[in-house]
C-alpha cells in the first residue's frame, strides 16, 4: 500500500545545520569546564564555585536537550505527528527551566547550611578556577553570537542568555574571592551563592513561564484576538468570525483556525474572500499557518439566536 505524501504550505520542520555544529562545540567545552569547576569547588570548599558548576551543568543539560530538539525539529511531519516534532523544542525548554529552579533551591539550602556551619576556603584555587571560567564563558559567548549572525535559532538564543549569565557569575566569583582574600570574611561565599541562585531562579522561572504559555496554547504575546477578529470582519463579504483559536506550536510558529460566515453563497466569491483574509493575516499579523472554514447563515443552519445576532450586526 502506497504511503501518502503529507504536503504542508508552511514547513513544519527546521533546517539548522550551522546551529547543530555550534551547539556541539558549546556542549563539549561546557562539559569539560563543568567538571573542572565542580572538582575545584570541592577541593577549595567554595560553595560559590559549586553552585556555579551546577549552573554550568544545567547549561550542559540545556544544550543536550537543544541538540535533541534540533534533531527532531528537522524531521518532517508524519501520519501520526502532523505538526512534525517542533513542540519537542518547547518540552526541552520547560524541563530545562524546571531543572534551573530545582538547582537554585538546592543552592539556597546549601548556602544556609554553610552560614550555620562555615568551612575554610582556598581562595587561591577558587580564584584560578573562576578566572578559567570567565575565559571559557567569553569564548562560548563569542561562538554563539557569531552563530546567530549566520543562522537565527531559538536554541542558540537560549544558550547565549545562559552563557551571558554564567559570564556575569564568573565575574561575581572573582570579585568575591578578592574580597575574601583581603577581608577574611568567609560569609561572602554563601552570600554570593545566594545571589547566583537568584539569577538561576529568575532564568528558570522565565523559561518555564514562556514555555507554559505555549504548552497551554495561549494566544502568543503581541497578538490581540479582538483586533484580529475586527480586522477580519471588516473585510467585504464577511458577516462574522467565530470558533476562533490562535496558538503557538513552538516559538515563532503560530497557528490560527476560525469559522468565517460569508454573505455570498457563490463559491468564486467565497474563495476570493478567503484568499483576501489569508493575505490580511499574513501581511498584517505574520500568521502564515491559517485554517478558515466557510459558513453561510442559510446553508449551515446556524443557531437561531446566533442568526439574529449576525443579522442585527449587518
Amino acid at each position: 500500500m502506497a504511503r501518502h505524501q503529507y504536503f504542508h504550505h508552511v514547513e513544519h520542520r527546521k533546517q539548522q545545520t550551522h546551529s547543530k555544529s555550534t551547539l556541539w562545540l558549546s556542549l563539549i567545552i561546557t562539559l569539560i569546564f563543568t567538571i573542572v569547576e565542580f572538582v575545584g569547588g570541592l577541593v577549595s570548599n567554595s560553595l560559590a564555585l559549586l553552585s556555579d558548576s551546577f549552573h554550568m551543568l544545567s547549561d550542559v543539560a540545556a544544550l543536550g536537550l537543544s541538540m535533541i530538539a534540533i534533531y527532531f525539529a528537522s524531521r518532517p511531519p508524519t501520519s501520526r505527528y502532523t505538526f512534525g516534532f517542533l513542540r519537542l523544542e518547547i518540552l526541552a525548554a520547560f524541563l530545562n527551566g524546571l531543572a534551573l529552579v530545582v538547582i537554585s533551591l538546592w543552592i539556597f539550602y546549601e548556602a544556609i547550611i554553610r552560614m550555620i556551619y562555615p568551612k575554610p576556603i582556598d581562595s587561591n584555587l577558587m580564584l584560578g578556577v573562576a578566572t578559567i571560567g570567565l575565559l571559557v564563558n567569553i569564548i562560548l559567548t563569542v561562538i554563539l553570537v557569531r552563530s546567530l549572525k549566520t543562522e537565527n535559532n531559538i536554541n542558540i538564543q537560549s544558550a547565549l542568555w545562559h552563557f551571558m549569565g554564567d559570564l556575569l557569575n564568573s565575574v561575581g566569583v572573582i570579585v568575591a574571592v578578592i574580597l575574601i582574600h583581603f577581608t577574611g570574611i568567609q560569609l561572602i561565599d554563601p552570600i554570593l551563592s545566594m545571589i547566583i541562585a537568584l539569577v538561576i531562579l529568575r532564568g528558570g522561572y522565565k523559561i518555564m513561564r514562556n514555555t507554559w504559555q505555549i504548552l497551554m496554547e495561549a494566544v502568543p504575546e503581541g497578538l490581540d484576538i479582538d483586533e484580529i477578529i475586527a480586522a477580519m470582519t471588516a473585510v467585504e463579504g464577511v458577516l462574522d468570525v467565530h470558533e476562533f483559536h490562535l496558538w503557538s506550536i513552538t516559538t515563532d510558529h503560530h497557528s490560527l483556525s476560525a469559522h468565517v460566515v460569508l454573505e455570498s453563497r457563490n463559491s468564486e466569491d467565497a474563495y476570493q474572500t478567503i484568499n483576501q483574509l489569508e493575505r490580511l493575516l499574513k501581511e498584517d499579523y505574520h500568521l502564515s499557518h491559517t485554517t478558515l472554514q466557510i459558513e453561510h447563515l442559510d446553508v449551515n443552519h446556524l443557531d437561531a439566536q446566533y442568526f439574529e445576532h449576525v443579522r442585527e450586526a449587518q
